[in-house]
């Protein structure tokens, strides 16, 4: 081919490609993934965290941090994850941070999860729902609930995360657009704390805690000052007569030498013992209760 008909060739189909990426831009096609934002904060709860170049212990340390530091998280990662601090960016270890719904080695172990209820509903890359990057949703999709909101709710599928109309997606106590009470609002908070340590004495809900403790400390986050100890709480708040029939989330469950805060459908969670820590029991009932106490 001669050089005159060779460089036409080359610009007709350079030509075609530019229009064929136009046109997929300007259809704003379905993606794959969303990503509402890459980046999650976390607070640090060991006791100090050094900060690395790189994926290992014998990596240059950069940065040490101490317990309580906010601090961005970049990469989750079962071990290692990748943050930013005070301008500093490395590598730590990911359980030692512990995030709204975990640690950030998985940051959203422990949200509330939800239920698709209407034949197909799409997931957005903002809250305004235009269209641009999004998935959709089948009736009875599960999905992690990552805030509420009387409108538009951002959820998690999968390696996901968008925002839906939360009045299609079905929670345990409602719908992810529901007013919350204050006690389903202690029982979100509670979740947050699943699987982290029972410790005897302990009211640490990141490094162990029993189960007045858990309790107490739960509370003190909404401003209830409780008592450290199972037999004390038996007399805060207002008793609730009729058993567990009459129960309603965030109340706290008294048992002979332990307690638990109801979840509602029957379920309670609490700092059970050192084999288990803090954990979800599905039979409220699964020891005889002695006394039913409503702080909100």
């Amino acid at each position: 081919m001669k050089k005159p008909f060779r460089k036409l060739a080359i610009s007709l189909i350079l030509a075609v490609f530019i229009f064929h990426v136009v046109g997929i831009i300007g259809g704003q096609p379905q993606l794959t993934k969303v990503s509402a934002s890459s980046i999650i904060t976390g607070k640090v709860s060991a006791s100090k965290l050094s900060i690395r170049a790189a994926k290992s212990s014998s990596s240059k340390e950069l940065k040490t941090i101490k317990k309580g530091k906010t601090v961005n998280i970049l990469e989750a990662g079962k071990k290692w994850v990748k943050v930013s601090v005070s301008g500093v960016i490395g590598y730590t270890k990911g359980s030692g941070i512990q995030t709204s719904y975990g640690t950030a080695s998985e940051p959203y172990k422990n949200a509330i999860t939800g239920r698709v209820t209407r034949d197909t509903l799409n997931i957005y890359s903002s809250k305004n729902g235009n269209a641009g990057s999004k998935l959709t949703l089948k009736k009875g999709s599960k999905v992690k609930v990552l805030t509420t909101n009387s409108t538009w709710v951002k959820v998690m599928v999968g390696d996901a995360i968008g925002y839906v109309r939360g009045k299609y997606v079905k929670t345990e106590n409602g719908t992810a657009s529901s007013n919350y009470s204050k006690g389903e609002s202690v029982v979100a908070y509670a979740r947050r704390f699943l699987g982290n340590p029972y410790v005897y004495g302990g009211s640490s809900l990141t490094h162990g805690t029993d189960c007045s403790g858990f309790v107490m400390s739960i509370y003190r986050h909404f401003g209830r000052s409780l008592p450290h100890s199972s037999y004390a709480l038996r007399s805060v708040g207002r008793g609730v007569s009729g058993g567990i029939k009459n129960a309603r989330p965030g109340d706290i469950i008294c048992y002979s030498g332990h307690v638990a805060i109801y979840m509602g459908n029957n379920r309670v969670i609490h700092a059970s013992n050192p084999s288990t820590g803090i954990k979800i029991t599905n039979n409220a009932s699964y020891r005889h209760i002695v006394g039913i106490r409503r702080i909100f």
